[in-house]
């Protein structure tokens, strides 16, 4: 590795203008694949379709129909405002003819069922067809509406205030959802309205996330190139990282648009790290370079870093590539893809950027900043790393412990609700809605017979009023709608039983499901051969933490109460929703762990030493516990963006601690004391690090401008974390390099001869 990069850059030092040459032709190529390269926000990407229960969740689809609803919720000047009820008359006429709308759940739409005891059956809804007269002459709409099982909570507000509208989709998996949103919002027109659902999100995320890549990612380019002006006081030292990152983030989009991959939700966030990754690696050999001129010159001193910065590039590689652990497609093109992008900036900053410096050299002027960094700064933070190593070591063990115990509290959970921020109209929306009716998040619980008897017989029926009770007293559970509701209403009219009994006997309950067979609501909760029931639920709760508690709770109850011969599944497009989350979670916790293990490895590789490489991990590992705790502590969930930190952080953060690590072992091997070696190497690497930190941290602190808290948490806590690598880097690994005083004393003055240095006795250039 180090015959090859050294050949790499020494071939770009010789012929600067050819190799300069070479890249705008491959940057032309890859311009043609950027030109097909497009946006694909859907957040349907993110979803597991290799598991059995993406299979399952299409079959409920095929028997029940699509479960995604937009919600439109109406509040009128006092309950049922006849004004109100004929805007909602009106308005369910006008949905219900929009292509790709299955069906328009409303008061003006459902029948209320109500049995008689003389044997008559009432279907109608609660509104007339006629705006101008939506209640019938003497009618009591409160005591129709509110006395039913179905409507209050889904169709009406408890108080008679807030009429809702309820849009069901046709099939979920291929909607036009943006059309179809925007042609329900033109429907409701001027009139105030809440508005929302899962396409509702979708629709605006999609948008969101356009928007934040056209801006954040010109802001991070921008951020980075007045840093590096401002600490090389050159526009010659802008020129080489970010062409370097710009390459190679280039060159991905152009393989990306040539392969048909498009920048999904989760790939949104590579331009951004690459351009980071690829500044990081030239500002070493920017460090390097300030007043050399030639290639005599520049060779000598950019050299000795091709290895580790390309060992950087393979530990970082390492880091997305670990992200194929997932098997969700979108998670999988994040590793794949970032581990290219990492080799295409890699290569760009082995090669353009020494091309750049040998044609534009750096002026002496540019070292200033540098020299400071490299002959005072340095110094004092080896002195204070030095005196008590001991002290220090057990200063971070400390605060490992006491910060590590937030991720008791780290919770695996993605809300999407939570994304956008109060204020913003699709959460306020969100939040009114559940708040006057219930939750917007769908669930079924999906019952299927596994004898052959139906889902009608008594005890299996019984079975599913059960379920249906038991989940209903679960905390922010809004609304639970089964098979045994509309019975028990016709059942209780009939009889005139207010408690609404079960009826008796499968006989009995075929009549009753006949006489209700021209309600299409029905085929929602029941299959037309009887093997299958569906539980509706509508939750308050959009985490999927929470989704994933209640289809547990639903499973396990059916598996203790249930009767032999049916099983109980849930489904759902959120709760598919929710198990992709988890999947991307856990995956990416164990992709961490096999980074870990193969960053490990190469860097036992390259430093030959298991002491060393186990030194080398604990300064970059450490801080991501760290990090990781203080997301618990500050209530921050792992997400679907910012469980990718942990990978990313210990692939680019390794970075600068080979360069130090690299830089002892050679001083060592020359003969140097161990105080020696770790001053010499942390002032040659210091300044270099130091700006390294820099420009990372605040290339991804811009993205905590963001309102986005999808890309604002995954922005703040990546530069958080490259922050306290670099107190790691300069603290920690100094501390364990050095070690006890009066051993490493002993040792030295044992040891090889190293001039008159022994000890941990510090000096200043030319001391």
């Amino acid at each position: 590795m180090e015959r090859l990069a050294r050949r790499i850059l020494h071939f770009s030092l010789e012929r600067p203008g050819a190799t300069l040459a070479a890249w705008l032709a491959v940057a032309l190529v890859a311009g043609l694949g950027v030109a097909r390269l497009h946006v694909d926000t859907n957040v349907q990407n993110v979803l597991d379709r290799r598991d059995p229960s993406w299979a399952f969740y299409e079959r409920s689809l095929e028997r029940f129909g699509g479960d995604e609803i937009v919600v439109v919720a109406l509040r009128g000047a006092r309950p049922f405002d006849p004004e109100l009820a004929g805007f909602v008359i009106e308005l369910s006429q006008r949905l219900q003819a929009i292509p790709g709308v299955r069906r328009v759940d409303s008061l003006a739409t459902v029948p209320l069922v109500h049995g008689r005891a003389d044997g008559t059956l009432e279907l109608d809804p609660a509104l007339s067809s006629d705006p101008a007269a939506p209640f019938a002459a003497g009618d009591d709409p409160a005591a129709r509406v509110l006395s039913d099982r179905i409507a209050p909570r889904s169709l009406v507000s408890q108080d008679g205030s807030t009429f809702a509208v309820n849009v069901i989709l046709e099939d979920p998996r291929h909607p036009d959802y943006e059309r179809v949103v925007d042609a329900i919002e033109a429907a409701v027109g001027e009139r105030p309205a809440w508005i929302s659902g899962v396409p509702v999100y979708r629709r605006h995320t999609s948008e969101r996330i356009v928007r934040e890549i056209a801006l954040f990612v010109p802001l991070t380019f921008l951020t980075m190139a007045a840093v590096l002006f401002a600490v090389f006081r050159s526009p010659r030292a802008v020129v080489g990282p970010l062409l370097a990152a710009g390459l190679g983030t280039w060159l991905l989009c152009g393989a990306m648009g040539a392969a048909g991959i498009p920048l999904t939700i989760t790939t949104m966030i590579l331009p951004s790290v690459l351009l980071a990754v690829g500044c990081a690696y030239a500002i070493h050999l920017l460090a390097a370079a300030p007043g050399l001129h030639g290639r005599a010159a520049l060779e000598p001193a950019l050299a000795p870093l091709a290895l580790p910065i390309a060992v950087c590039g393979v530990t970082t590689a390492i880091g997305f590539a670990s992200m194929c652990t997932v098997r969700i497609d979108a998670i999988l093109y994040v590793g794949a893809l970032g581990a290219v992008g990492v080799a295409a900036v890699l290569a760009a900053a082995l090669t353009a950027t020494p091309a750049v410096l040998a044609l534009w050299p750096l002026p002496a002027r540019s070292a200033r900043v540098c020299q400071h960094l490299r002959d005072h700064t340095a110094l004092s933070v080896l002195r204070l790393a030095s005196r008590r190593p001991r002290l220090v070591v057990a200063f971070w063990v400390i605060v490992f412990v006491v910060v590590g115990l937030g991720m008791t509290r780290l919770r695996v959970e993605t809300d999407v609700t939570r994304w956008f921020e109060r204020g913003n109209p699709v959460r306020d929306s969100y939040e009114a809605i559940r708040r006057e009716l219930s939750g917007i998040s769908p669930m079924n619980v999906v019952i299927e017979s596994r004898s052959g008897a139906p889902v009608t017989a008594p005890e299996a029926l019984a079975a599913i009023d059960a379920l249906a009770a038991h989940l209903r007293g679960l905390p922010k559970v809004g609304k639970v709608i089964s098979l045994a509701d509309p019975l028990r209403q016709l059942h209780g009219g009939f009889v005139e039983d207010p408690g609404q009994p079960l009826p008796a006997g499968q006989d009995l309950v075929e009549q009753y499901l006949l006489l209700l067979e021209s309600v299409p609501q029905l085929a929602d909760l029941v299959s037309a051969d009887r093997s299958t029931a569906n539980v509706l639920l509508r939750l308050d709760d959009n985490g999927s933490a929470y989704l994933l508690d209640v289809a547990g709770a639903a499973e396990r109850w059916w598996k203790e109460h249930g009767p032999p011969g049916f099983e109980a599944r849930t489904t759902g497009i959120m709760f598919e929703f929710a198990r992709a989350a988890h999947a991307i979670a856990l995956g990416q916790i164990r992709g961490f762990g096999s980074a870990f293990a193969a960053v490990s490895l190469v860097l036992l590789l390259v430093l030959r030493s298991v002491r060393l490489a186990g030194v080398a991990l604990v300064p970059n590992v450490v801080p991501v516990f760290i990090a990781f705790g203080a997301m618990g502590l500050a209530a921050i969930s792992l997400d679907a963006a910012t469980v990718l930190i942990g990978s990313i952080a210990l692939g680019i953060a390794v970075d600068d601690t080979v360069h130090l690590l690299v830089g002892y072992e050679e001083g060592r091997r020359a003969g140097a004391a161990r105080a020696q070696a770790v001053e010499a190497s942390l002032r040659q690497s210091f300044p270099a690090i130091v700006q390294t930190a820099l420009v990372v941290a605040l290339g991804f602190a811009v993205l905590g401008l963001s309102g986005f808290s999808f890309i604002r948490n995954l922005g703040l806590v990546t530069a958080g974390l490259m922050v306290l690598c670099l107190a790691a880097e300069l603290n920690l690994l100094p501390a364990m390099l050095l070690g006890d005083r009066d051993a490493a004393r002993r040792q030295d003055e044992s040891g090889a001869p190293h001039g008159d240095h022994p000890g941990l006795g510090l000096r200043r250039a030319g001391g």
